[in-house]
């Protein structure tokens, strides 16, 4: 157990796997109001029919952090579920969950383990009924993250278990051993499917990020390019700002032609190392041909960030490379267009800084915005 606990709290789950599960925790709105609902109504009953004060404190205690449940969940449940969701925020919020979560699992067991020290075999017979309810909507909504499953079934379950094996009565020692057999159980066929779980969800992700990726270089294909557009601009709305880069490699054909097509290959790939190493956190950059590559910029403060952007891409891809001891140089431009000033479509904008990368081409290279004024002047000088 305790070598499981290393592995889970040590987040060794893929990364989108660990994403996953992490919003899974905040999808149990619902059963959680239901558990409110059994709690505060068997809670009532029983403190009702006692003068424990000790009880009503007890029962006190699990409402407030009931309450606090549920208030995490309604207030971080959209962004937990959120498609822009990142791995800090998941610890972040996946620590947020647990504390209340822990918190009404301790009070919870405590109110049970007292309740069945003092009131009678009815008040006994709700509270195991209770007890056995709760740990059944652990094991089954809290599957993904085992760590807090297990932490909220023992202290919920044990004490109980523990007053009821010591009372003077066969019928309750069986119920206090039942309890017991039962949370082993229920902890193992938990961590059996959360293997199962979590290796289908690995598998759907690889294979959704395989459809998604360039094979050569692992950069965003097209389709995952649009996915990423759409999702910003929602983010933004519509009165913010991000940047479409277009650019080629210039004397990219000469390296096939002399060193073969893996060392051309090998070159695309150290490109792209370079691509990732001048993106921001956010940008996205994407292989949409053969030596033809797209870079989506955000959260920009200003137009100016674009052109910033785009030199450093170009001295970048622009220092020597040797790929296989064979020294290489080459270069490239950088076309760009803005969303919105230049359109609102990602195939627009793509085209539009394709057009601004023609343009800085014939010119002799370098780096462009997409100007009409500007293309319409090269169009009338090649007629």
């Amino acid at each position: 157990m305790a070598k499981f606990f290393s592995i889970d709290r040590g987040n060794t789950l893929p990364d989108g796997t660990y994403l996953v599960a992490v919003a899974s925790l905040y999808r149990t709105l619902t059963p959680s109001l239901f558990m409110a609902i059994a709690y505060v109504g068997v809670g009532l009953d029983v403190a009702s029919k006692s003068s424990d004060l000790l009880l009503k404190m007890l029962l006190a205690l699990g409402g407030v952090a009931m309450v606090a449940r549920l208030a995490t969940l309604i207030r971080y449940g959209a962004r937990a579920r959120a498609e822009t969701l990142d791995l800090a925020s998941a610890r972040r919020l996946e620590r947020i969950f647990a504390t209340p979560y822990l918190a009404f699992a301790v009070a919870f067991g405590a109110f049970s383990a007292r309740a069945l020290q003092l009131e009678s075999a009815d008040t006994h017979m709700l509270i195991i009924g209770l007890l056995f309810g709760y740990a059944a909507g652990v094991v089954a909504v809290i599957v993904l993250r085992p760590w807090i499953a297990i932490a909220s079934l023992i202290p919920a379950v044990v004490p109980t278990s523990i007053v009821a094996l010591s009372m003077a009565n066969t019928s309750y020692i069986i119920a206090g051993a039942l309890l017991l057999l039962f949370l082993v159980g229920a902890i193992e066929t938990m961590l059996r499917t959360y293997r199962i779980a979590t290796t289908e969800i690995t598998t759907r992700h690889a294979f959704a990020t395989l459809a998604r990726a360039d094979a050569l270089t692992g950069l965003e294909n097209r389709l995952s390019l649009r996915e990423a557009f759409e999702a910003a601009v929602r983010h933004i709305g519509r009165d913010g700002v991000l940047a479409v880069h277009c650019l080629d490699l210039d004397r990219f054909k000469p390296v096939n032609d002399s060193y073969g097509h893996p060392t051309g290959d090998a070159l695309l790939r150290a490109v792209s190392d370079r691509l990732r190493g001048v993106l921001r956190a956010g940008d996205i950059a994407a292989r949409i041909g053969g030596d033809e590559f797209v870079v989506l910029q955000m959260g920009m403060q200003n137009k100016g960030d674009a052109e910033l952007q785009a030199r450093r891409v170009a001295r970048a891809i622009g220092q020597p490379y040797s790929i296989g001891g064979n020294p290489i140089s080459i270069g490239t431009s950088v076309g760009y267009a803005l969303f919105p000033d230049h359109g609102r479509d990602l195939d627009e904008l793509i085209g539009r800084a394709d057009e601004a990368l023609i343009d800085i081409k014939r010119r002799g290279g370098g780096v462009a915005s997409y100007e009409p004024a500007t293309l319409a002047e090269t169009e009338r000088r090649s007629a």
